[in-house]
């Protein structure tokens, strides 16, 4: 068997895939009135115990220590050589970045064709790889898997957004940092509106977004006909109090802790922000549908 070598830089938390053949219960019981309703609540429940609570309110509720402890014993279990084990051992705390679900993965490590590399690699040569020990490894297939960058203005929005002044909305965020007001709107830019912007996704079902954002849209539309305005626009007063309130709650998220320091996490944008709501589902739905309409001004 040829030689796989795995070049990591951070390791990542593992957990299993539970693959429960459920799909004809399933279908049985969404033919019960009711029965959908029960099936999203449950998975709602679900996605958002494991990460918008663990993460969003780290400090408050442990539920990532939990993890992290089921997250070490999978480990011992799956892995044999404690040396390989200790290099696989993430040094950053549940949440940090975004963890892994499988159920063989770690296990591939006690293969004998299986080798771990955890120094950084310093240059791709025409045979191969050279990591910073001046180790030369040499490969018939390179595949890169480097990573995301997603929280940075250079890559949102995926086309040109200009507003009012000229100003481009990367422009805007580069110099003013990813924001918007619940997510959705921009000041200085009218009759735009975001369903996945600064501060709306808390990180659950983005289905739950869709609808949130979606709800905080047709409000925004809803009174603008009524109004018989033309053009509508957050205020920069309230776009600056909920950046300022997205501010005040973020400590208490994990991303916020010592640990997450070493992880390497591309939830961070390159200002050093974590621009996920620090709420959850249930607190975005409200607030989808209390805002204040005041907050935006309406014009012919």
């Amino acid at each position: 068997m040829q030689q796989l070598n795995v070049f990591q830089r951070t390791p990542i938390w593992c957990f299993p895939k539970f693959d429960v053949p459920l799909a004809a219960p399933l279908r049985w019981a969404m033919r019960i009135p009711g029965g959908m309703a029960l099936q999203r609540l449950a998975s709602q429940a679900f996605v958002e115990a494991t990460f918008p609570i663990a993460a969003q309110y780290f400090t408050v509720f442990p539920l990532a220590k939990r993890m992290e402890s089921a997250g070490r014993a999978y480990l011992r279990r799956q892995v044999h050589d404690p040396v390989i084990r200790e290099q696989l051992t993430p040094r950053y705390a549940v949440g940090c970045k975004r963890p892994g679900f499988h159920n063989t993965y770690l296990s591939t490590f006690n293969r004998d064709n299986v080798h771990l590399v955890v120094d950084p690699i310093e240059r791709i040569t025409p045979t191969g790889v050279v990591t910073a020990d001046g180790t030369a490894h040499e490969v018939d297939v390179l595949i890169l898997a480097t990573g995301f960058k997603v929280m940075d203005s250079d890559n949102i929005p995926t086309f040109a957004v200009t507003g009012t002044g000229g100003q481009t909305l990367s422009q805007f965020w580069d110099e003013h940092r990813l924001q918007a007001y619940e997510g959705v709107s921009i000041p200085g830019f009218p009759n735009m509106f975001s369903v996945f912007g600064p501060y709306g996704y808390v990180g659950s079902s983005y289905f739950a977004l869709v609808e949130a954002q979606t709800h905080h849209i047709v409000r925004c539309l809803t009174s603008a006909r009524g109004r018989g305005a033309t053009r509508v626009e957050i205020s920069e007063a309230a776009n600056a109090r909920y950046f300022a309130e997205m501010m005040s709650k973020r400590h208490r998220q994990v991303f916020w802790q010592d640990s997450c320091k070493s992880a390497n996490s591309y939830y961070f944008d390159k200002h050093g922000d974590v621009p996920l709501r620090p709420t959850t589902t249930v607190e975005a739905f409200w607030r989808s549908r209390r805002f204040d309409l005041d907050d935006y001004r309406f014009s012919a």
